[in-house]
């Protein structure tokens, strides 16, 4: 068979399949289709796609012949259909995540090698096809049927925050830099000039992480519309600035512009906040509002690109540190000397309850430990909620958590004074 027209069918077939269960879907034959579903077709359509493309670029257990809509080693058409296949069809059609891993593993492995013209298969390409199924084809199987029934937020979460930053800080400026850059001169600069470019990608993306968390842990949801959280969350980032995500997003494609060079990239920076500020934020506002009724006067307090100096906080919060344990203590009178803006410095030991570490208290939510700690910070100032967010990331609020324990500043056993009566009449 041709090359072109394997090439083709290789879109044309799961094109043509997905086609077929909308069709169905919307002549009433199956359920109908939701707006949620189509958004969520679209985004693990884009997870797939991003990660049969990171396979190939990591492996060299095949290799696609060259041609005119080859992108990182592949035809644009086959890594498409591929997505399309497992991404978009599965979570149109609905059904058991085991009731599609067999027929769709099945179907690749009988096709690549028929596909003679278009890729060539290495002695041990099988290995490719177990990596795929393992990390791309189960986990969006999984993430559909999770989103259709709000479970497994973790895995929601990061599988979002996966397709994005690969969508962002890999595919798209690998495609700009086909054209203008490239990824060589990211890195080819002057010591200095490296160290100032990293630090700056670190200040801008250090937001945008933490307020991703913060739709987790405050809002039990996601960045993405079609999976939001169940509540306004105005704590974290967001009590500095509207859209944390959409302005670090942006600022880290202009660091990456910047670094390479390219104004292709720049233009696609400005484009992104064009984009926002003529649509997104318009749709976000009416959504919102509708949504919520405090969403007016969170934004009228809040802006969207430059971030407040002091926190804007719709709810005080309480930090309970020890008055008996010294070094406790010491750190509990530091953060009250920096003014924080709506937090209540409270004595551990009257707290009710036991507590062996310090502890944040939050409307929705609470941390111990480090993670207290930092939230405290974002109380403070936007320097000092920085530096908070930065600790509230999980792996560094574990590091960190770690070495604060083995000098000394782990839990403490403390006397539980029994509560007030003012205590009893709160609760």
């Amino acid at each position: 068979m041709d090359i072109d027209v394997q090439r083709n069918l290789t879109l044309a077939i799961p094109l043509v399949a997905v086609g077929i269960v909308v069709a169905l879907r919307s002549s009433g034959d199956l359920a109908p289709l939701t707006r949620k579903q189509v958004a969520s077709a679209a985004l693990i359509t884009a997870y797939v796609w991003v990660g049969v493309l990171a396979v190939e670029a990591a492996t060299d257990w095949w290799a696609f012949t060259p041609g005119p809509t080859t992108f990182l080693d592949m035809p644009v058409e086959t890594s498409l259909g591929w997505a399309l296949a497992w991404g978009a069809l599965p979570v149109l059609g609905g059904g058991r995540v085991l009731a599609w891993v067999l027929p769709l593993t099945m179907i690749d492995l009988l096709a690549m090698p028929r596909l003679d013209a278009l890729v060539s298969l290495g002695p041990r390409w099988w290995l490719g096809e177990a990596l795929l199924v393992a990390v791309v084809l189960l986990p969006a199987l999984i993430w559909g049927r999770a989103t259709r029934h709000r479970r497994r937020l973790g895995l929601r979460v990061v599988l979002q925050m996966t397709t994005f930053s690969a969508l962002v800080g890999w595919v798209a400026p690998t495609a700009v830099f086909t054209y203008d850059g490239s990824w060589q001169n990211v890195v080819d600069h002057p010591y200095p000039v490296r160290a100032t470019l990293l630090a700056a990608a670190v200040i801008v993306a250090v937001p945008a992480l933490s307020a991703v968390l913060e739709l987790a842990r405050s809002g039990h949801g996601t960045p993405w519309p079609w999976d939001p959280p169940d509540r306004l969350v105005t704590t974290g980032p967001y009590a500095y600035l509207a859209n944390p995500m959409q302005a670090g997003g942006c600022a880290l494609l202009i660091v990456l512009a910047l670094a390479s060079g390219s104004l292709v990239l720049l233009a696609l920076a400005g484009s992104a906040v064009v984009f926002s500020i003529v649509l997104a934020e318009r749709h976000e506002e009416t959504t919102l509002t509708s949504r919520w009724s405090d969403y007016a006067d969170y934004r009228r307090q809040v802006p969207t690109w430059i971030p407040r100096r002091r926190p804007y906080l719709a709810a005080t919060s309480d930090l309970w540190v020890s008055r008996d344990c010294g070094l406790c203590r010491t750190v509990g009178q530091g953060i009250e000397r920096m003014g924080p803006v709506g937090l209540q410095i409270r004595p551990a030991e009257e707290a009710g309850v036991p507590l062996t570490r310090m502890r944040w208290v939050g409307a929705h939510t609470h941390d111990r430990g480090v993670a207290a700690f930092a939230r405290a910070l974002e109380h403070v100032g936007l320097a000092h909620a920085w530096l908070g967010w930065l600790l509230r990331l999980p792996g560094v609020t574990l590091m960190v958590q770690t070495v604060a324990d083995s000098c000394g500043m782990g839990p403490r056993a403390l006397t539980v004074e029994p509560p007030t009566a003012a205590q009893e009449g709160q609760r």
